[in-house]
């Protein structure tokens, strides 16, 4: 993105990644929606998980023991700190999914002053199993009078998304192709446990920090969105047509 801002330039771009943000978002809950189906946890997993009629699924076996190494490593410890009991079959779990919009905090500084913004990334969101949201997540961490069981789905349920996305990598090649790629980072409230996240192949970024505090100030809220990239859109390409030139180059040199 230019380096070079003005509070008029700041407003175009608002306006345009609301404007885009609408066909994007769009976009991008019909793609989720239709492929919901290869996103159960039986799929993958097959009698390992608790559900009426019986399904063999090849791999399954590897597959729970996957995910019963990641959480013994990460369900263990802070700031989950659960038994390292995993019993099979495990308890039948959602398989709906629900999408939430990707937010991180940004320590805005200028002239000596800094303000704390929460900013939101307006093409990219959470992918997660449905009554499992992060702001879910958060507010079970935060209740002391939480129960271990009910954390310990919510656990399972991310790592169960993280471990589905992985074993079916034509999942995530699909909504590549389609511009809306697949992945998975941390949040840090959650430790190292695995959030898988969609996003556009169109990016935003922040804009200078000084334009960010002016426009909290103007708003009265310490909350910003991430603008868009517009020459994403211009580089915007077909990557089966990528990978199928670069074949073509090779077998010609």
């Amino acid at each position: 993105m230019n380096d070079t801002y003005t509070t008029q330039k700041l407003l175009t771009l608002r306006k345009l990644t609301r404007t885009t943000g609408e066909i994007i978002d769009g976009q991008m809950k019909a793609y989720v929606a239709t492929l919901t189906p290869l996103f159960r946890q039986r799929a993958v997993f097959g009698e390992y998980i608790q559900a009426s009629g019986k399904e063999t699924v090849k791999g399954a076996e590897q597959a729970f023991k996957e995910l019963q190494s990641l959480y013994e490593s990460i369900a263990t410890v802070a700031p989950f700190h659960l038994s390292r009991e995993l019993n099979s079959p495990l308890m039948q779990m959602t398989s709906s999914l629900e999408l939430t919009p990707w937010e991180y905090i940004h320590t805005a500084a200028k002239d000596g002053e800094s303000r704390t913004i929460t900013v939101t990334c307006p093409f990219k969101s959470i992918i997660t199993y449905t009554g499992y949201s992060p702001r879910r997540l958060r507010e079970l961490l935060t209740n002391r009078n939480r129960n271990d069981g009910e954390l310990q789905q919510f656990v399972l349920h991310y790592l169960a998304m993280h471990v589905v996305v992985s074993k079916q990598p034509g999942l995530a090649q699909i909504l590549n192709t389609l511009h809306f790629p697949l992945a998975s980072s941390q949040l840090p409230d959650f430790g190292a446990l695995p959030i898988t996240y969609i996003t556009s192949s169109i990016s935003t970024s922040l804009p200078p920090d000084g334009l960010v505090i002016e426009s909290t100030e103007l708003s009265g809220k310490n909350a910003f969105e991430e603008l868009i990239n517009v020459g994403d859109i211009e580089n915007l390409g077909d990557p089966f047509k990528h990978r199928l030139m670069g074949t073509l180059k090779a077998s010609q040199q």
